[in-house]
């Protein structure tokens, strides 16, 4: 049995025998925003959905997505850096984090996109750098091909991580989320700690204490955001893959694509093969870290953005 495996079992016979003193475990704290906020949004086919938004620091503006599952967590570790120069704003995707979680089917990409599209329009920003990280970075690419066709000139430019911007083979994940009834069962039974920590790859879980874990998890005491999640991976392929593709070298935006060396679930091969399509694009491969590279490889990461963020 793999170590991983191992220490899988030893936690669940922990949370079984001593629960509450794992999930107690504050989560690791992250600077406080200078303006948090949730703002009604309308988008078609959705009505009115609330988003959790917050906001750091001053000057042009940098918009993160995070990836399915997370939220605005996931950035904990990047915002100081970027809020030395610029405005920072992170979001909540609809479902995830604190923004509103409706029990409805509304979760293809196209309905996340179309509620950053109302976001970005809401709060008229112009001259914008998006970054999305895995799900995020797809949104970030359909938000980006929407703009440039009705809003020329509001997104300066891109960085998209591990982002599934193809037809992807389908993850262990995302086929145990497509299977009837069993998702909603084991995510109402198990401790979201858990189940987090095991949706882990290896090289991540071994970089992620206990907290967090926790700061992951914490959403997913809520079955509406269960909900969201097991929605969200049975919708996540978009309909009519191959025409959104062929519109990728139309996307001229600066663009910089950082991907993890080891990533199993959205492999280095993606990231190749979005590099020789985007006009203005470069790769950059991180070592040593699997698919969450803001968690993995932060100070890399950071370094990265600084330098593409000054030019």
């Amino acid at each position: 049995m793999r170590l991983k495996a191992k220490l899988a079992w030893l936690w669940l016979i922990a949370v079984a025998c001593f629960g509450v003193g794992l999930i107690s475990t504050p989560a690791l704290a992250k600077r406080p925003p200078d303006k948090s906020y949730f703002i009604a949004l309308q988008a078609p086919g959705q009505g009115t959905v609330r988003l959790y938004a917050e906001e750091y620091g001053h000057g042009r503006p940098v918009l993160l997505l995070h990836g399915l599952g997370a939220s605005t967590f996931t950035w904990r570790n990047i915002i100081p850096t970027l809020a030395r120069t610029n405005r920072v704003i992170a979001v909540d995707m609809k479902g995830f984090g604190r923004s509103e979680k409706p029990f409805t089917q509304a979760y293809t990409p196209f309905d996340h996109a179309n509620l950053i599209l109302a976001f970005i329009r809401k709060r008229g920003l112009r001259n914008l750098t998006i970054v999305g990280h895995s799900f995020g970075g797809a949104i970030a690419m359909l938000v980006t091909i929407r703009l440039n066709e009705t809003s020329p000139g509001r997104v300066r430019d891109l960085v998209l991580m591990d982002a599934p911007t193809y037809r992807q083979p389908g993850t262990a994940f995302v086929r145990f989320m497509k299977t009837p009834i069993l998702p909603y069962a084991a995510l109402t039974l198990v401790p979201p700690e858990l189940s987090t920590w095991l949706s882990l790859d290896e090289s991540q879980a071994s970089k992620m204490t206990l907290a967090d874990v926790r700061g992951y998890a914490e959403p997913f005491y809520d079955a509406a955001a269960r909900h969201a999640l097991i929605t969200t991976t049975r919708r996540i392929e978009p309909k009519h893959v191959e025409r959104l593709t062929s519109q990728y070298p139309n996307v001229r935006q600066r663009t910089l694509i950082i991907w993890c060396e080891h990533d199993q679930t959205v492999p280095l091969a993606t990231g190749k093969k979005l590099v020789r399509a985007l006009p203005n694009a470069r790769l950059r491969v991180l070592k040593g870290c699997g698919h969450v590279p803001q968690d993995e490889r932060p100070e890399a990461v950071k370094k990265l953005l600084r330098s593409f963020l000054r030019g």
